[in-house]
C-alpha cells in the first residue's frame, strides 16, 4: 500500500531557469475546457494564488498547492506546454 507522504516528485515551480523544465508562471493546468492557473502570490511571500476558469482566485501556503497540484495531475489535469516564442529571428549586421 503507496504511502500518502512520500515526495511525489517536482513541481513547476521548484524549478529554475537553468533546468530544461523551467517554465514561466503563470502554470496553466488543463482538462477538457476546465482550466487552472496557478500563479505566486506577489502580496504574501510563500503563498501562491489558484484559480479555477473564471472563479474567485484563492490564497494558498506552499505545502497545500503543492499537495493540490499532485491531486489535479491524479484528476487528470495535464500542465500545459509554453509557445516558444523567438525574439531574435534573425541576426542582422
Amino acid at each position: 500500500m503507496p504511502s500518502k507522504n512520500k515526495s511525489r516528485g517536482i513541481v513547476p515551480w521548484e524549478y529554475s531557469i537553468e533546468d530544461e523544465n523551467y517554465q514561466i508562471e503563470p502554470w496553466i493546468l488543463k482538462k477538457g475546457k476546465e482550466y487552472i492557473t496557478i500563479e505566486k502570490d506577489k502580496e504574501n511571500k510563500g503563498f501562491f494564488l489558484l484559480q479555477k476558469d473564471e472563479e474567485k482566485r484563492l490564497s494558498i501556503n506552499a505545502i497545500q498547492i503543492k499537495l493540490t497540484y499532485h491531486q489535479l495531475i491524479d484528476f487528470g489535469y495535464k500542465l500545459r506546454k509554453p509557445k516558444i516564442e523567438f525574439k531574435n529571428k534573425s541576426l542582422e549586421e
